[in-house]
């Protein structure tokens, strides 16, 4: 028996698919991060031009509120794969938990699925705000084109795909991709452990301590071994 355990536990549990897993997290992270602070800036500059635009007119206001909620919408989305996938890289690059089983691996795929389409919702919403929109504006006596006038004056765009909200749309697209292929990594992982793997645990993880007396000096594959492990229970 000592020779088949030798021969299972020498595997890296960790290491199918890990550079590609590790790889995409770390580039779906960055990306999430880029995105989160973009949507942030937008909003902060859109604050800040409403406060410009009271000051410069009596009673102007700039309706905003549509780009605002989009953007805080891409946000959180950002915010939620950015936290959850650098988790990931973290966990995955120092081996923080002992083993990888079927059950972790789909609870990551179901966050990551879920995450995607959070990514995917927010960003569809933020086309249809922000590629063809622009702010409204209103002051007392004053046409809202003049307004639009006097602020393009000031070398500033109401239209939305000139802000920092339209950027942050774009790298939102680019992460929704990102996530995406995260969650096939990790099914191809789980599909992986499925059919090689013993029922709980990872390629190159230890056989059950039940077949620990049955003793054989040859090398058998993985698949053998399960197989005997289900006549041992059945048994």
């Amino acid at each position: 028996m000592s020779s088949t355990v030798s021969t299972v536990t020498s595997a890296d549990p960790y290491a199918y698919l890990k550079w590609p897993r590790l790889i995409i997290f770390t580039l779906n992270g960055a990306l999430a991060v880029v995105a989160t602070g973009l949507s942030a800036q937008s909003l902060v500059n859109v604050n800040a031009d409403k406060k410009l635009l009271a000051h410069t007119i009596a009673g102007a206001k700039l309706y905003v509120g549509n780009v605002i909620a989009v953007t805080a919408l891409m946000t959180a989305a950002a915010g939620v794969a950015a936290l959850y996938t650098a988790a990931l890289a973290v966990v995955t690059m120092f081996r923080i938990y002992r083993v990888e089983t079927r059950a972790t691996i789909r609870i990551r795929e179901a966050i990551m699925a879920a995450m995607a389409i959070f990514l995917l919702v927010s960003a569809i919403i933020a086309s249809v705000i922000i590629v063809p929109r622009s702010a409204g504006a209103s002051a007392p006596g004053l046409p809202q084109a003049l307004i639009i006038k006097l602020i393009n004056a000031t070398g500033k765009s109401v239209k939305y795909r000139d802000s920092f909200a339209f950027k942050a749309l774009i790298v939102v697209w680019i992460c929704f991709g990102t996530t995406v292929i995260s969650f096939i990594l990790a099914a191809l992982t789980s599909r992986h452990i499925g059919k090689y793997g013993p029922q709980d645990t990872v390629v190159g993880s230890s056989v059950s301590k039940r077949e620990s007396g049955a003793v054989t000096g040859e090398k058998q594959p993985v698949v053998e071994i399960k197989a005997q492990q289900s006549h041992i229970d059945s048994v």
